[in-house]
């Protein structure tokens, strides 16, 4: 995992630009249920509007369908888990909030960088959400077995 600044330059992203950002890669993360991929994009997103912009467990819970500030809590610390166990979500996260600081304005972008961005988004989205399948089938499989 890499070390980053997340809170350089002036504004933090609000909870709606780093949903809308996480969204439109990973899918929604502001619905009912907890169903693999809204939920891992609700978490990434949660990781995010903590790490990058500061805001609160209780607030960032509020804004998620009234979640609890321990589901967040654990959100942020399986994204965490997640990025030291698997590179694909931690270039995940380095690209989405290399987004975010071009969204907020911390960063000046060309056209090519930000198609080529999103294709990278898309391709490391696609890897993240085949590999969390994956490992999911295994936990399945290994259910049986016992």
């Amino acid at each position: 995992m890499r070390g980053t600044d997340w809170n350089a330059g002036i504004w933090r992203p609000s909870l709606e630009q780093i949903d809308s950002t996480v969204s439109s890669q990973l899918g929604p993360g502001r619905v009912t249920g907890n169903e693999q991929g809204p939920c891992f994009s609700r978490q990434i997103s949660m990781y995010l509007a903590k790490h990058m912009g500061g805001w609160s467990m209780v607030k960032i819970g509020r804004f998620y369908n009234g979640r609890h500030h321990t589901t967040v809590l654990h959100s942020i610390q399986k994204v965490q888990r997640l990025r030291c166990e698997d590179e694909s979500v931690d270039a995940l996260i380095e690209v989405l909030t290399a987004a975010l600081r071009e969204d907020v304005g911390m960063k000046a972008s060309q056209d090519n960088v930000v198609t080529w961005r999103a294709e990278l988004v898309e391709t490391v989205a696609a890897r993240v959400l085949d590999r969390l399948a994956e490992l999911q089938a295994d936990v399945g499989c290994s259910r049986r077995a016992t």
